[in-house]
């Protein structure tokens, strides 16, 4: 596929383009179903995003290209910029009949229009974007007699970039040598992408360095001048992102930087599909990439998030775009994909950031790890900056449920960070509080003693006010905590073996019965004990776990089991500290709060991260 150009139509109309028609990486996961349904993937050729599968449509069949890598986000790019038409530009191999279609918020075909190309296999057509709150836009391309290639393929839009859009790429690492590697060769595949990268920065906090692994070193030939390995202590995601920042700030002629975990694949096209809208944007915007299942190709795994008010709790704007499988369900057959959908912040899987902002608004909370993503664009969008969620553009990513960060030695900074960015945003005390404590009561239920010692040491510390958060020992003390007195014992995956499978509810209990249900269970717990037979679950649901005094369940990866088991003394002194410790955070949470504020702009400024950098070398 050729590069495309911005140009001016004898009508003066500018058109910018967008985002590029593309096929599979070669190479990549195996994820066909994102890009076609119906084409055949024929050799791999060099494009301006990498080296891809050819596009071809058999003969006397037709192809749909309304699938997640294909399909354009009208109403996205209709909310954030002053676009209302789009031009979608192919290049056939020969004659063919294309349907264009535009989809409303509901998912209803508004406009399908069905053209015939000829031999010369040349087809333009413009269409309006439709409204803001919600339409895609896709092609389908249907051959005659004679197989169709799609030699290229372009969406643009009829605006001009309002700013630049030179980026510095930067990936934090600890001890992930073959992930980094195999982005670094994406990148250097994809010379669309580096004709925008300034410079690419990987930290390392990891024990062994990344620049001595030899697929690192010989990926890192081919982007020699570009590419930057530092190396610095372990100051988790918000030392390594901010370190990003630092450089990124120092990139003489660098307009944004784009944040990148280093457990993903990435698809360059993505990037530039990011950096192509944050150019066109009405004002600063923070973009983000949205996080596919790396073990589940098709599967999305997080979209446009939100943060709860009041509660302060995470979660997707909608579950469903949140979990959908374009592999099973395409986009024109699911309704609900096609409704824009308003995010507070981003995941740093692929997350863009415009410097003008970064130099307003500072470096990132001294958090370690969790919440710092969200308390970013939280603090973005108090100074004007909105996050988008930018469908079409994404990464894989190793998928949340294969790690127990809710019961391991993370639980410390979930509870910790949840309550410092609650503090600092407007959280409810009584709320916040009472949404702990719920978490705190299910997870002693569910015989999680450890997870629940881990996050009483985390709100601990976050009453312990700002100064607590420049502490270097905070993950040596979570796994101390989670080392300590291990009630979970985890077992090879046949270590069950005969026990009774158990079949319980798959819902949990909500609404005005959980209390009375917690009750019961507590008692229930306290007067049988452990008992004296296991049984074995297929999930580790926590109201599966309480139902049962020694119980089986998997473990995140499923690739062994945790074996269960009630203690009685650690249930009651669980639940006497949690009551406890939850009042005080109520009766003190102004006061804390007050400090946190008055600390705020000193915790993210650069020279209190060049500190942090000096102490930690």
């Amino acid at each position: 596929m050729a590069a495309h150009h911005q140009h001016e139509d004898p009508t003066g109309i500018v058109w910018t383009p967008v985002q590029d028609v593309i096929g599979p990486l070669d190479g990549g996961v195996s994820a066909d179903a994102l890009y076609a349904r119906g084409a055949r993937f024929g050799d791999a050729a060099p494009t301006p995003s990498g080296v891809r599968a050819r596009l071809h449509v058999p003969a006397g069949a037709s192809a749909s290209f309304g699938a997640y890598f294909n399909a354009f986000p009208a109403a996205v790019w209709r909310h954030a910029t002053t676009a209302t038409r789009a031009l979608l530009s192919l290049r056939l191999s020969g004659p063919a009949v294309v349907s264009v279609v535009r989809s409303d918020a509901r998912g209803a075909r508004v406009d399908e229009q069905r053209h015939a190309v000829g031999d010369d296999g040349a087809f333009d057509l413009e269409l309006a974007l439709g409204e803001p709150s919600g339409g895609v836009l896709w092609f389908e391309v249907a051959a005659a007699a004679a197989e169709v290639e799609v030699r290229s393929g372009t969406w643009s839009v009829d605006v001009a970039p309002v700013r630049g859009g030179r980026a510095v790429l930067g990936m934090p690492t600890v001890d992930r040598g073959p992930f980094v590697a195999a982005n670094l060769r994406r990148f250097a595949s994809a010379p669309d992408l580096l004709r925008q990268v300034l410079r690419i920065v990987v930290v390392d906090q990891g024990r062994s360095p990344v620049a001595e692994d030899p697929a690192v070193g010989e990926a890192a030939t081919a982007l020699e001048g570009v590419l930057r390995l530092l190396r610095q202590a372990n100051l988790g995601g918000s030392g390594g992102y901010s370190r990003i920042l630092q450089e990124a700030t120092e990139e003489e002629g660098a307009q944004v930087v784009v944040f990148l975990d280093d457990d993903i694949e990435v698809e360059p096209a993505s990037l530039l599909r990011s950096l192509a809208f944050g150019r066109l944007t009405t004002r600063p915007t923070i973009v983000g990439g949205q996080m596919l299942d790396l073990g589940d190709p098709g599967v999305v795994q997080a979209a446009a998030e939100r943060v709860v008010p009041g509660v302060f709790w995470w979660g997707p704007a909608d579950e469903r775009t949140s979990t959908h499988d374009h592999a099973a369900v395409a986009v024109p057959d699911a309704p609900w994909l096609h409704e824009r959908r308003e995010a507070d912040y981003n995941g740093w899987w692929m997350c863009q950031f415009p410097l003008e902002a970064v130099r307003r608004i500072g470096l990132v909370l001294p958090l370690f790890l969790k919440w710092d993503d969200a308390e970013y664009s939280l603090r973005a969008k108090q100074a004007g900056v909105p996050t988008v969620s930018l469908p079409s553009a994404a990464v894989w990513h190793v998928a949340f449920r294969t790690k127990d960060d809710s019961v391991e030695w993370q639980a410390f900074f979930h509870a910790r960070n949840r309550i410092v960015v609650a503090m600092l945003h407007g959280g409810d005390p009584v709320r916040v509080a009472g949404h702990s404590l719920a978490l705190d009561v299910k997870q002693l239920l569910a015989k999680q003693y450890p997870a629940a010692r881990l996050r009483h040491a985390g709100i601990r510390a976050a009453l312990a006010g700002p100064r607590a958060l420049e502490r270097r020992d905070d993950l040596q003390r979570a796994r101390a905590i989670a080392a300590a007195e291990p009630a979970l014992t985890r077992l090879p995956a046949d270590a069950a073996g005969s026990a009774r499978v158990v079949r319980s509810p798959s819902t949990a209990p909500s609404g005005g019965l959980l209390p009375v249900w917690a009750v019961v269970m507590t008692v229930r717990q306290l007067l049988t004990g452990p008992g004296r037979t296991a049984t074995r679950a297929a999930r580790a649901d926590w109201w599966v776990l309480a139902r049962h005094g020694r119980i089986f369940a998997p473990t995140a990866d499923g690739e062994a089991l945790f074996l269960f088991a009630t203690d009685r003394r650690a249930l009651l002194r669980g639940l006497r500290e949690a009551l406890l410790l939850h009042l005080r955070l109520v009766v003190r949470w102004r006061r804390t709060a007050a400090r946190y504020e008055a600390a705020a702009q000193d915790l993210v400024s650069p020279s209190a991260w060049r500190r942090r950098f000096s102490r930690a070398d």
